[in-house]
């Protein structure tokens, strides 16, 4: 089997695929970890139950950077021990040191690169960014998050890192799917509609012709959004609600907490459904 993300992120879902305990090594807003288990079970899928290739598009070189970390054991390792040489500075500092130096690269896929987004990210707090809009409208606004976590997780994170066969590219667009052998999973998770603050616009306009044409290609295709997609269920595809499947916190970033799957085949298990009482 292939599992391909084609809105990777910190691709949760193939974590969870390959392993059943496994997440991140640094939480994202709007990531599925919360949801990993009840996509893969509407899949047909179950955790740990592993693929033997995946495929991950991602456009953020920081985020790319810890996909590639996830891959490669020496990476990661080498990623660790220079978040280990910081460790006499004080956090903030070494914060503002770091986020100095300017976004990330990738390419090219350095060690110290990994290691300053990873600290980076784990201690920027977002404000008024996409989900967090109707609480601070300002956009983009960031900080010092001074509860993140600490440089010995971080490095504890990286060293026990899943490693996993994996293609990653930097553009879902660039891909045309050939036809494919059976057994060919393609999710993704969009920007959703009316939700504002993506770093990278990728439009509903741009990904439904992605996803018609990976469904043409043979493979099972699911996308994760705030609703149903209107134009694909009036072509025959399915929905499945899972709002109330999240697992661990409850999301509170974002006035949006409606969760739905899409899918181009039945799905194979759906979450029950509680009756009102005088529903009968």
């Amino acid at each position: 089997m292939t599992f391909i993300e084609l809105c990777a992120g910190t691709a949760a879902v193939s974590l969870r695929l390959h392993h059943r305990h496994a997440r991140p090594p640094v939480s994202r807003m709007g990531a599925k970890t919360g949801y990993a288990d009840t996509i893969l079970r509407v899949l047909g899928l179950r955790p740990g139950q592993r693929a033997d290739r995946y495929v991950w598009c991602e456009p953020d070189p920081g985020v790319r950077l810890l996909l590639h970390a996830y891959r490669d054991r020496e990476l990661a390792t080498a990623a660790a021990e220079i978040i280990r040489g910081w460790a006499d500075e004080d956090p903030r500092a070494l914060w503002e040191r770091l986020r100095a130096e300017g976004p990330a690269q990738c390419p090219p896929v350095d060690a110290r690169e990994v290691a300053r987004w990873v600290f980076c990210h784990a201690r920027t707090h977002r404000i008024g960014d996409g989900y967090a809009e109707e609480r601070d409208p300002r956009p983009n606004r960031t900080g010092y998050q001074g509860q993140g976590p600490d440089r010995q997780t971080l490095q504890t994170r990286l060293i026990d890192a899943l490693i996993l066969p994996a293609t990653i590219a930097n553009d879902a667009r660039a891909i045309d799917p050939p036809q494919l052998p059976p057994g060919v999973v393609v999710y993704i998770d969009p920007p959703y509609q009316d939700t504002t603050g993506y770093a990278h616009a990728f439009p509903r306009s741009e990904w439904l012709p992605l996803v018609r044409a990976w469904k043409a290609s043979g493979a099972t295709v699911c996308i994760s959004e705030a609703e149903p997609i209107p134009d694909l269920i009036a072509e025959g595809w399915h929905a499945v609600e899972i709002t109330n499947e999240r697992k661990g916190q409850k999301r509170t970033f974002s006035k949006q907490q409606a969760e739905w799957l899409t899918l181009s085949d039945p799905p194979k298990w759906r979450p029950s459904v509680q009756q009102g009482l005088f529903s009968c």
